[in-house]
């Protein structure tokens, strides 16, 4: 019992030294404009939760943001429960990034999309932008770096966040330079959709976290992501579970997804190796004791409170 009380010490010295402690560990969960709610429980167990999606214009413009109440509504809750709120830009987009890479492109269309989103973080009283410009390459990676050094300079220059999500393979790595690291409060690790059905094993979350950080990503800064859903399909774990899914497998009739186990093996990875899990998406969540936002929830906890060795 003494070694595991000494583990769990080493762990949080660990964490302190590397500018990450238990009580900043983030929490971050995605909610679509689309579908779902947020309730009162899910915003006790954030901290920060992303709208997704506002897409961008080729010119560096806004597409009209669905279900726009929808966002105010999720920003006075999470204002009130102390969580902060940040508006997800672009999405997969069925693979369409056109838009992004205009903008990235053309200088002019840059400064406009930046000025275009400050105005709509300022709109909807948001603490900050997350990125999801899926996925900047080699040919575009230059103006998705100028891109997020303009936005930190307004977004920081007001007390407002920064964040991206980025792919967890590391196909997609030599479109995020390094210097977008000095840009971000911190990046959104997407380990995740890989080939089904293991499409986001832990092995792979352990794997996109050494890509990153052998590529220099602080540790204060990685946010490991985590699905809420299986693959093929893109299943709701909730959907999964009623069709007789293993709560604590990851595996039913082919679909590949993460049980209670697997997300709190890698809730733990995050704790030892990150500052954060992220979800996609909240709405895919199950209720009561099968939650994986508990699961999360109590993982923390857990090494927050280390039990004392028995005497």
């Amino acid at each position: 019992m003494k070694s595991k009380y000494l583990l769990l010490l080493t762990l949080v010295s660990l964490l302190l030294q590397s500018g990450v402690t238990l009580a900043q560990f983030r929490v971050v969960g995605y909610l679509p404009s689309w579908r779902g709610e947020i309730n009162q429980a899910q915003l006790a167990q954030l901290t920060h939760v992303n709208y997704a999606f506002l897409h961008p214009t080729a010119t560096g413009g806004l597409e009209p943001l669905q279900n726009p109440a929808k966002l105010r509504q999720l920003v006075a809750a999470a204002h009130a429960a102390n969580v902060r709120v940040l508006i997800s830009v672009g999405g997969w987009h069925d693979g369409n990034h056109s838009a992004f890479d205009s903008i990235g492109a053309n200088a002019g269309y840059t400064s406009a999309f930046v000025a275009n989103l400050m105005r709509f973080a300022s709109e909807y009283q948001l603490d900050g932008i997350d990125m999801d410009w899926e996925h900047p390459d080699a040919r575009t990676a230059s103006g998705y770096a100028t891109l997020m050094q303009q936005l930190a300079t307004q977004l920081h220059s007001q007390g407002k966040l920064l964040t991206a999500a980025i792919a967890g393979g590391t196909w997609a790595g030599p479109g995020i330079l390094s210097s977008v690291f000095e840009c971000v409060d911190f990046l959104n690790i997407m380990a995740y959709d890989a080939p089904p059905p293991t499409h986001s094993t832990y092995a792979d979350a352990a794997q996109s976290l050494a890509y990153w950080k052998g590529r220099g990503l602080p540790a204060r800064k990685t946010v490991l992501g985590v699905p809420f859903y299986g693959q093929p399909g893109g299943v709701a774990f909730s959907a999964l579970l009623t069709q007789g899914a293993d709560p604590s497998a990851d595996l039913l009739a082919g679909v590949g997804y993460n049980g209670l186990a697997t997300i709190k093996s890698k809730t733990t990875l995050a704790l030892e190796q990150a500052s954060g899990i992220m979800m996609w998406e909240l709405s895919q969540d199950a209720a009561g004791a099968n939650s994986l936002l508990t699961a999360i929830s109590q993982e923390v906890r857990r090494r927050a409170n280390p039990k004392p060795p028995a005497r």
